[in-house]
Formats: C-alpha cells, structure tokens, sequence
C-alpha cells in the first residue's frame, strides 16, 4: 500500500469513481477515434431523412434512397477528412464547426450527383439534396459536440514514467494544443514500486501509461506498469504515443528494432500494380487536363526572356538511384552563383512568373513526364538533390530509408509542413516521411492526395 506521507500525492479520487470514470474516458476516447463511422452515419441518415420528408417522393422510399446515401455518406467522409475534420489539433466553435459541415456537406452533395448523372444518368431530386445537406449540420455536429463535452469532462489521464527528452517534448505538447488528455504528474518515487504505482494508477484514474524509450530508465518501470494491466491501463511506449498522436515519427529518439517493429513491406505486387497504372493513368490525364494552362505557362516564361523555359535538376530516387526531375523554370538565370542553395517559401530567387508557377504548382506539371517513366509517384517523399542528401544522411538518423520508396509530387511531410531551408526543417519533414514510409498502403495514398487536393484549394504550398 502506498505510506501515510504519500497518500495526498495520489488520493483523489474513490476507487469505484477512478473505475467508472476509466471506462467513461475509454469509451470516449473510442468514439473520438471512430467519429468518422459516426460522420458517415450521420449523412446518410441525412439523406435518408431527407427522402422520408421529400414530397416528391411517393411510394415506398427506403430502396430507391439507400444507395444516394451511401454514396453521401462515403463523399462526405472524403471531404471531411480533405477538410481537416478529423485533425484533434481542430479546435473549432460551435457556429464556426457547423459553417464547415454544411461546406463539406455541399461539396459532398455536388460529389453525389455528379457521381449518379454520369454512372446511373438519373438525378436524385433538387428537394432531397437540398434537405440532406440542411439535415447533415445538425446531425454531424450533435454526435461531434457530445463526444467533445465527455472529454471535457473526463480527458484520457496519460502518466509519463520517464523523464527524457521525448517525454518532456510529449508534455509540453498536449499542454499547449488542446489534446484530449489529462497529465498526471507524480513524484518519480512513486513509479518504481508495483504496489505504489498500482495503487497510483487506481485512486488517479490513471488510462494510460507511457513506457520510456531508454532501456536504462525502461527497467525500473516495467514490472510495475504490467502489474496496472488488470486495473483496465493501457500501457504503450513514447514513441508510439508520439506516433499516433502527431502521426510522425521521433527519429531522434527511436532505435532501428523499434523502426522495424511494424516491418518494412514496400514490394506488394498487387499495390505496386495498381498504384502504378493508378499513376499512369492520372498522369495521362493531366497533361491532357492541364495542357491549356501549360502551354500559357510556357509563353509566360519565354516571353520574360530570362533563359530556358525548362529546367532540369538530378535527384535521388528510390533505392538511392539518382535521376533528372523536369520543371518550369521559376527562377532567374545563375539564381546558385554555381554552389546548391535551399529553396524557401518566399525565395527571392523567383520571377514574377516563378511565383504565379509556384503557387498554382503548374510549375512541376513537367513532372508528370518522370511519372510516366517510373522514376516517380504522385504520392511519396519529395525527392532531395544529391548534395543535400549526402550532407542529411551524415546528420539525420534514418534520412536514406525515405529512399525505400518512389518519391512523389506530393506526401505527407508536404501536407503537413511548408517548404524546409535547413538540416532543422530537413529532420521535421523526415518524421512525416518515415511515417509514411512505415504504413505504406494504397489507403495512406489516397487519403494524401485527398489533403493535397485540400490544401490546393487554400492555396498552400
């Protein structure tokens, strides 16, 4: 038990209440993490609703709405997830959350009827349209606002049991952006023994105990956080807190059994198949979509009269394998003076023109070219020149093993960061690569180009 002059540290709450408040947090924090089902459920009950309430509608209705509202239901989560609904750092008014779900409620309705006048040829109804995005506000949002006042209420109590430098980052961090969890802070006494620390665990509340990463700290603590299992905790490491919080990767603080603890499986044939006709075939695409723009594009920059209109740069690609990417040139004539220079958000390198390119990203539709040859995805790391990759390999752990796969247009360290102009910058992105890199799917690429689409929409870079 834990002694007389430790019990104001860890008393505060009646082991019945810790024990009912546990299963309150885990079955919030379970809704938290599926309120995208919920999402989706919600809008094709909208439209649903909407075709019960439609007076154009006669006759038995549940057969003839069951496919629109799944094909609602399913746009809708598209969009939302385009639209960054599902990010927990979104912390968003009432008023200002049901403006966005009504935004991607009327994208997601403009997805469904496009999507039954070119595969079926037959509209849905104006009326059960109009009614579904209507109904879509309040229906999202009532589930969305329930789930955010449980965990107001009762957060997920997180204990740290190291004192390292992740740990200290990972506090800092749900300290300063809203996260739905509650820190518990003890004495570092109290974290060895099993008894204390079950007993800890049990008057707190303690959901979730968070294992060091450094063996020499790790030891002392792991017996006693098993010994909370039966209490209901769950108990994973900081790297994986990290993880699937931040969804990116600590590189300086993960070790390689830890970076392969998932396994590396980047030659799928049947998702290397598909995702490379899925390649060649947007890329065809584009160039036909794009080429009105293009061409404009390319009498923009011959008419400033500043050099070629193309420009070309050596890479390094997957596996290490160095090739020559293709772009329109965006910066005047010698912008290097002849030694590799960082490119910034707002290099002053650029042309006039350079910086329209830049912006719409019809700078790099020459890419599509090295798409087409295989030396690209659309989606994967961007690819990095030669001379910084040596310097970023000699700096950064793990910086070659973004090499594993092909590099792409856009990814995730793209989505989420602006442009690097340092080693610094370098090491954030890697954490996003690696990331990547480590749930390599079919999946994972969609849901990047779905970001991607977003964040062109915003006009970031």
């Amino acid at each position: 038990m834990v002694p007389d002059s430790r019990v104001e540290h860890v008393q505060r709450e009646e082991p019945g209440a810790a024990a009912g408040g546990r299963t309150v947090a885990r079955t919030v924090a379970a809704l938290r993490r599926a309120i995208w089902a919920l999402d989706a459920a919600a809008a094709a009950g909208a439209m649903l609703l909407a075709y019960a309430l439609s007076p154009a509608v006669v006759g038995p209705w549940l057969g003839r709405a069951s496919l629109p509202a799944a094909v609602y239901g399913g746009a809708f989560l598209l969009v939302a997830y385009a639209a960054g609904l599902y990010d927990w750092r979104e912390r968003a008014r009432p008023a200002a959350l049901l403006l966005r779900i009504l935004v991607v409620a009327s994208l997601a309705a403009a997805a469904t009827l496009g999507f039954f006048y070119l595969v079926f040829y037959r509209p849905i109804g104006r009326y059960a349209v109009a009614a579904a995005v209507a109904l879509s506000g309040p229906l999202v949002l009532l589930p969305r606002y329930a789930v955010w006042r449980f965990l107001r209420s009762r957060p997920t109590r997180v204990l740290f049991l190291g004192d390292g430098p992740l740990a200290t980052k990972l506090e800092g961090a749900l300290h300063g952006h809203g996260a739905p969890y509650e820190i518990v802070h003890v004495e570092a006494a109290l974290r060895t023994a099993p008894a204390t620390l079950v007993d800890l665990c049990r008057a707190r509340g303690v959901d979730e105990l968070v294992l060091p990463g450094d063996p020499e700290e790790l030891e002392p603590v792991l017996l006693p956080a098993l010994h909370c299992l039966p209490l209901g905790c769950r108990i994973r490491s900081e790297a994986d807190f990290h993880e699937d919080l931040f969804s990116s990767v600590p590189v300086e603080h993960v070790g390689p059994d830890w970076m392969l603890s998932r396994g590396l499986d980047t030659a799928n044939h049947v998702a290397e198949g598909v995702k490379r006709l899925t390649d060649v075939v947007l890329a065809l695409l584009i160039l036909v979509a794009l080429a009105p723009f293009t061409l404009l594009a390319l009498l923009a920059i011959a008419l400033s009269a500043d050099g070629p209109i193309f420009y070309r740069q050596a890479r390094v690609g997957r596996y290490g394998r160095t090739f020559r990417i293709w772009k329109l040139r965006t910066m005047r004539t010698g912008a290097e003076a002849g030694a590799p220079q960082w490119a910034s958000d707002d290099d002053p390198r650029r042309t006039a023109v350079g910086r329209l390119l830049r912006r719409t990203r019809l700078d790099e539709v020459p890419q599509v070219v090295n798409i087409l040859l295989g030396e690209m995805s659309f989606v994967g790391p961007r690819p990095e020149r030669p001379e910084f990759v040596s310097e970023l390999e000699a700096q950064i752990p793990y910086y070659a093993w973004r090499h594993f796969v092909r590099p792409g247009l856009t990814g995730w360290a793209q989505v989420n960061l602006p442009y690097g102009s340092s080693v610094e910058d370098a090491r954030r992105k890697l954490e996003y690569d690696l990331y990547y890199v480590r749930r390599y799917s079919l999946l994972t690429d969609l849901l990047i180009v779905l970001r991607t689409a977003a964040a062109g929409l915003r006009g970031a870079r």
